[in-house]
């Protein structure tokens, strides 16, 4: 009897030591999945740096010592008339500081165009009793300096795609200007050369030297296509008499990534950027006017970091 219950006792207790071991196989051989963590969202700064060129084309007047010089002229036909470097010369940059919904923004360009008479029209103004022939030439060299404070007022994810984000800042700040503007008349008659200098060549030359700054205030949207595939539509208005009558500017670009290091991601850029001002100062022989709008395609490299 005793050894019955003694078999029973051992066969029970193999039975229980089975199923836990089951139990425990069990266990191990389907684990739950640990969710997938959200990327970390980026902190602090960053900033960006897009160097670019310009294909500038001119279409307005410019009025030197109170001679007015019409000019339209595209980027090719600046191409075809006059030399690089010392008839046509360009260094632009775009830059951006941002940290949460606040940037900071900088465009800065120094350009400089020498138009030769097939691409001017001179005409001249009473003070100046002065006949000219058809030949005349222009000569501008300038630095354009913007800076802006920028704050992102709405964004919206997933508006035109799954994975799409959309944003809306606007912006205010300055742009400085400085131009120094050298016209070369051919004359034909008699002239009043009170503001004129004579040069060697039996021409006349007028130069002068501006700046003025134009307070601005814009509007942003920026737009993700796709992953690493960007558009960014921006335009502002200025001048309002402060600095220039009246100003404006309009800029579109897409960027895309090609390249990503552990600190960098580096972008191709391409758009089209327009700027027009319509600046005036003095009268007569004292007369300075800058009445132009400046627009072509641009190409540039961006770093972000």
């Amino acid at each position: 009897m005793n050894f019955v219950l003694a078999r029973s006792a051992i066969i029970a207790s193999v039975i229980v030591i089975g199923l836990s071991q089951g139990a425990t196989a069990a266990d191990v051989a389907l684990p739950t999945k640990a969710p997938i963590a959200p990327p970390p969202a980026i902190q602090g700064w960053t900033y960006s740096l897009t160097p670019y060129v310009w294909a500038t084309s001119l279409s307005g007047s410019t009025t030197v010592k109170g001679r007015t010089t019409d000019i339209d002229a595209s980027f090719t036909d600046i191409l075809d008339h006059t030399q690089f470097p010392k008839g046509l010369f360009q260094l632009a940059a775009f830059g951006e500081a941002r940290y949460g919904r606040f940037g900071l923004l900088t465009d800065i360009a120094y350009m400089k165009l020498g138009l030769g008479a097939s691409l001017t029209r001179s005409r001249g103004v009473d003070e100046l009793g002065l006949s000219v022939g058809a030949s005349a030439g222009l000569t501008v060299e300038m630095v354009i300096a913007e800076v802006a404070a920028a704050y992102e007022i709405a964004r919206w994810n997933g508006l035109t795609s799954p994975g799409s984000n959309t944003a809306l800042d606007l912006y205010a700040g300055g742009r400085v200007w400085w131009q120094h503007a050298d016209a070369q008349l051919a004359v034909s008659g008699t002239v009043n050369i009170l503001g004129l200098t004579r040069t060697g060549n039996g021409t006349f030359s007028a130069s002068a030297d501006v700046s003025w700054v134009d307070p601005l205030v814009g509007a942003r949207l920026r737009h993700q296509l796709a992953p690493g595939w960007n558009l960014v539509v921006s335009g502002d208005v200025g001048g309002f008499g402060a600095g220039s009558k009246f100003s404006w500017q309009a800029l579109a670009t897409l960027d895309w990534e090609f390249c990503r290091s552990k600190s960098v991601t580096w972008s191709g850029m391409v758009g089209y950027k327009a700027l027009s001002v319509d600046y005036s100062q003095g009268s007569g022989l004292t007369h300075y006017e800058y009445d132009m709008t400046m627009y072509g395609p641009i190409f540039g490299v961006t770093a972000r970091f």
